[in-house]
């Protein structure tokens, strides 16, 4: 992970966005998810991300991502992984 990935993974993840690494961290491998991902299905998540109503993540992790060069892009309605600019 970059610098600026790692302090936006631990700022999201002190403000209780639920956010994980997946173990194929390594751009090219066929499952890569990005620096981080965001876990849509967890308690909580539609604070921070909403697939099926508005298809797009809330205007806090918006902010903090792209504070830091990043965005998130869904892999399926359960998952958003986070990828540079």
């Amino acid at each position: 992970m970059t610098k600026q990935s790692i302090r936006a993974f631990i700022k999201l993840k002190k403000l209780g966005c639920p956010v994980d690494v997946w173990y194929q961290n390594k751009r090219g491998y066929e499952d890569y998810r990005g620096f981080f991902w965001i876990n849509a299905e967890e308690e909580g998540a539609e604070q921070w991300l909403d697939y099926w109503h508005v298809m797009a993540g809330h205007d806090k992790l918006t902010k903090i991502l792209s504070d830091n060069g990043l965005y998130f892009e869904w892999d399926n309605s359960a998952v958003a992984c986070v990828y540079e600019m």
